[in-house]
């Protein structure tokens, strides 16, 4: 572990000892749930995909669709 990650390590340590017992089990559930979806965290988006979320991104509020509306054109388009 070199420095920088010694110094968040002990960073983070210290904030937790004062931390309520409840709220620590939660963060521990969470950092299980984060070790156990770490292939998920290395996903690449292919270009066509950046393209199009680069195209959403630029359009003008008038013009965005209803979350459901969009989930389902993704679903339809990805297969997501």
């Amino acid at each position: 572990m070199d420095i920088s990650n010694q110094t968040l390590y002990q960073e983070i340590t210290d904030k937790l000892k004062t931390v309520p017992k409840e709220v620590l089990e939660r963060i521990s559930a969470y950092l299980s749930e984060i070790d156990k979806n770490k292939e998920l965290t290395n996903f690449k988006l292919s270009e066509e995909q950046k393209e199009s979320l680069s195209k959403i991104k630029e359009r003008p509020y008038s013009e965005h669709t209803e979350i459901n509306i969009f989930l389902n054109e993704m679903s339809e388009k990805y297969g997501i």
